[in-house]
């Protein structure tokens, strides 16, 4: 072990070691050039991190090796390191955040190689009053830092008409952030929903340029404008932080208005990637940009439509019904009862706890959207394929609901102790399995659109309009009480897949993944392209299984857990016909196995038979690895309700 040398930072004892060691092999940048770094930057960093808790993103071995984000605070943090407690959403012994106050903090935390800081947009004790909003630029393949800074200008006068100063840094990477500060009191919900509606609004006046939504395939040549960010659960990169991006260090630096035209107009990135001197000779000359974000009080609009300066004028709205005042329902506008495409929900770890949610269980089934209009009853997939032939008993419990009337809900299998079972709802028809249909929302109600009422009263209407009407085998999906440590729990205990949250106050926002809805698994799973298998007696061995990319299928792992024999003889029959000679995976043959034993390399590709990607499985998973495959894979069941090029690698908010 490398000798320790014992320093004197302002008064505090702070041992440092392995100086030498080089942690950026791309200039040979060592541990001591990025601790004198973080030394002569911390009088223009510090202002911006005391008081904050901070995740550290770690790299022992430099960037090139294994790195991981830590939250708790090491158990060797010294004692005159500030931290914070945060309660932990799933229960259990609060986090230990650690809070860089002051320059020694800021030096034994470069020491033990923490090369990226990433703040909230609280302090602590204020967990739920953030002092900015955060709109983080990031662009989809086949676009450009260039590109950010092409979206950053109309997001500018966006925030100006609605009388709004933001200020733009470099995140150090291949994106933008644009800072809007408060530093008044406001809570995150507040925040967060301003931030969605301001990126929505771009997204609808450049199409071609914005996307508000999360999925990747969405992304290509354009920037997505993340808004999720302004969560209490969030943190994004601190200004004046290193990053671990490449061979070589960068900074995220505030820049002007006037460095940004300049990078949309010539395209020239290099200009504002900041290398550690270069942004110390910047900030020495030129002050912290930054500076603002700390004292500028400011007031985020109240209505909606603050946030559409270029949209025409629009009556006055007639007032809302509230839930129950059926004599204000004309009030509502119209809407013709056709396919609505479901609200989508946003997959998490850690599913908000707040009086403003409510929550229910997340169904193992098929979304299913259901539709009366002129005496035709109609029940669709989430892809607008027929439900109704498929489900005939489901189809006819239908003949009841109200004229011009759409309603939204998972159609549910379940086992014989009662639990919901996509397996049985695969082999429906082939056993005595229950059918239950499991309704939880009515975009649509006699020809009135309900889609901009709240939840809460949306419920109510479908509780007290259509519910009473309907038979088995359709049910109201139950909302769940107690605290989400005691609802989790009960999940687990009874084998469930998970938890959903919705907020009480949210919009049916079609077709969307806003965050308003989320979504937690006990265990982890999701939907995966099936490209191939690996020979095995008379059937296969393994399927071999990936997620889109963009245009790119990219395999992540191949699995023999799940199958029976009757199993395995029915996906023969569906492979036989679309077997090709062509390897569907962008990213194979990769050069080694891996750790895990995942990877696929050109020898072990030898033993494969490949499939045209047109198969969508069900799939469990214990993890992913940190070179992107899976651990402990398992096959669940076939997908016919999912659009292949709709299988992308699920983001985990964390």
């Amino acid at each position: 072990m490398a000798a320790k040398q014992l320093v004197d930072v302002d008064g505090r004892e702070v041992a440092l070691s392995n100086l030498d060691k080089v942690l950026y092999p791309g200039n040979g940048f060592t541990k001591a050039r990025i601790i004198d770094y973080y030394i002569r930057v911390a009088p223009w960093l510090l202002p911006h991190y005391a008081g904050r808790p901070v995740t550290l993103h770690r790299f022992p071995d430099g960037v090139k090796a294994q790195a991981f984000y830590e939250k708790d605070a090491p158990k060797h943090t010294p004692d005159w390191v500030t931290t914070t407690d945060v309660p932990r959403q799933k229960g259990g012994k609060p986090i230990r955040y650690i809070c860089i106050d002051n320059l020694p903090t800021l030096v034994w935390c470069a020491n033990i190689a923490s090369l990226e800081f990433h703040l909230f947009l609280h302090r602590a004790g204020q967990l739920d009053r953030p002092d900015a909003v955060v709109f983080d630029l990031d662009p989809g393949e086949g676009a450009t830092l260039a590109t950010c800074a092409e979206v950053a200008f109309p997001l500018k006068s966006l925030l100006e008409a609605n009388g709004l100063q933001c200020f733009p840094k470099v995140s150090g990477s291949k994106g933008l952030q644009i800072y809007v500060p408060v530093n008044s009191e406001i809570t995150y919900g507040r925040t967060r929903s301003f931030a969605q509606a301001v990126a929505n609004e771009l997204a609808r006046q450049s199409p071609q340029l914005v996307v508000a939504e999360m999925a990747k395939n969405l992304r290509h040549g354009k920037v997505f404008v993340d808004w999720s960010q302004n969560s209490d659960f969030k943190t994004t990169v601190g200004v004046y932080s290193l990053r671990a991006k490449s061979d070589e260090p960068f900074v995220s630096m505030p820049v002007t208005w006037e460095e940004l035209a300049g990078l949309r107009n010539a395209r020239d990135a290099a200009k504002l990637r900041f290398s550690p001197e270069g942004a110390l000779k910047r900030v020495e000359s030129q002050g912290d940009l930054f500076a603002p974000l700390l004292t500028l009080k400011q007031k985020l609009p109240e209505k909606l439509r603050d946030f559409e300066p270029k949209a025409p004028a629009r009556p006055k709205a007639a007032p809302r019904r509230q839930s129950g005042d059926h004599k204000k329902l004309d009030a509502l506008p119209k809407a013709r009862a056709e396919f609505v495409e479901p609200m989508l929900l946003l997959r998490t770890e850690r599913l908000p706890e707040q009086a403003s949610w409510l929550y229910e269980l997340k169904l193992d089934g098929y979304r299913a959207i259901a539709a009366r209009t002129k005496g035709a009853f109609h029940l669709w997939s989430r892809n607008e394929n027929d439900f109704g032939t498929r489900y005939p008993t489901i189809a006819a419990a239908l003949s009841a609901l109200p004229t011009e009337t759409v309603v939204d809900g998972e159609i549910v299998a379940l086992d014989e102790a009662g639990k919901p079972s996509f397996n049985a709802l695969q082999n429906y028809g082939s056993s005595r399995t229950e059918l239950v249909y499991y309704l939880f929302d009515v975009p649509i109600l006699m020809g009135h659109d309900l889609r901009d009422l709240p939840l809460e009263q949306r419920r109510a209407h479908l509780e007290n309009s259509v519910l009473p009407l309907l038979r088995e085998p359709i049910r109201a999906s139950p909302t769940l009480e107690g605290s989400l440590t005691e609802l989790i729990r009960a999940v687990k205990e009874q084998g469930l897949e998970g938890l959903v949250a919705k907020r009480r106050d949210s919009r049916y926002e079609a077709g969307q993944r806003s965050g308003a809805w989320q979504k937690m698994r006990v265990n982890e799973g999701q939907e995966f392209v099936i490209g191939g298998y690996t020979l095995g007696g008379s059937t296969f061995d393994a399927l071999v299984f990936g997620y889109y990319d963009g245009p790119r299928l990219i395999y992540v792992a191949r699995t023999r857990n799940g199958f029976t024999p009757a199993l395995r003889e029915q996906l023969m029959r569906k492979f036989r016909p679309i077997e090709t000679a062509k390897c569907p995976f962008a990213n194979l043959p990769e050069k080694r196995s891996g750790r895990w034993g995942q990877g696929l390399t050109a020898a072990k590709m030898q033993e494969c038979r490949w499939l045209k990607p047109v198969l969508v499985g069900q799939f469990e998973f214990r993890e992913w690895t940190p070179d992107d495959h899976l651990r402990h894979s398992k096959f669940v069941a076939l997908r016919d309700d999912k659009r292949v090029k709709d299988v992308v690698r699920e983001k985990v908010e964390r």
